[in-house]
């Protein structure tokens, strides 16, 4: 995270450049492809659409279901389309989300329509999409009968460190916040969510991601 925003405090440095008429793109359009390189957080406890945005700390050994992967690292890589053309013109999206603790990844397909302000230079962004992953879709029961020690010690261990997904699809909600530092680059803030809503089956923990992202336009 720390070199992240470093990146981006350089990058900011960068005068945003002028724009204008004579073939020039104007500020409020950025109509051209996108690849993207975040940083998150797995498993932020924070989910605005839901009752409660955070949770309090349990007792050590207890655990929230759908927590068990909590506090470990991704690393997000993306591309949008440029604008489709047509109705609310969406950019289509494809992100792969890289946990570096090797628990759960993520790879989704998606759009995402965004609203720029202030003569192009913020924009807000929501996006919807469906993603595939690497988990469990059930984690193994540790407390079956039947177990030798040695094969309950290997289910409770994913059983504590592993979320039970309950589908190997799910629903891909998410929003930023972007600034674009000059004609090429871009920083956002980033929510990920990750669930199936109960549609596949009762087990659905979901998981909510928050990140930084850098943005790099391409074209000339």
């Amino acid at each position: 995270m720390t070199a992240l925003l470093g990146a981006i405090a350089i990058l900011a440095s960068t005068p945003l450049a002028a724009q204008g008429r004579g073939g020039v793109e104007e500020p409020s359009s950025w109509p051209k492809p996108e690849i993207t390189l975040g940083l998150f957080d797995h498993g932020s406890n924070f989910h605005p659409l839901g009752e409660r945005l955070t949770f309090p700390d349990l007792p050590p050994g207890q655990i929230y279901e759908g927590g068990e992967e909590n506090g470990t690292v991704d690393i997000q890589i993306g591309y949008r389309s440029a604008p489709v053309h047509g109705p609310l013109k969406p950019r289509l999206t494809a992100k792969l989300q890289i946990n570096t603790a090797g628990r759960t990844s993520f790879a989704s397909l998606g759009a995402e329509w965004r609203q720029h302000v202030l003569r192009g230079r913020v924009y807000g962004q929501f996006g919807l999409g469906v993603t595939i992953h690497d988990g469990y879709r059930f984690t193994p029961d540790p407390f079956a009968p039947g177990l030798s020690a040695r094969e309950a010690r290997r289910r409770y261990d994913i059983y504590i460190e592993r979320t039970s997904w309950g589908s190997r699809i799910l629903f891909n909600p998410n929003a930023a916040l972007g600034v674009r530092i000059n004609d090429r680059w871009g920083a956002e803030l980033v929510w990920e969510h990750f669930s199936h809503g109960q549609i596949f089956s009762d087990q659905n923990p979901g998981m909510d991601s928050l990140g930084l992202r850098l943005v790099r336009r391409l074209g000339k």
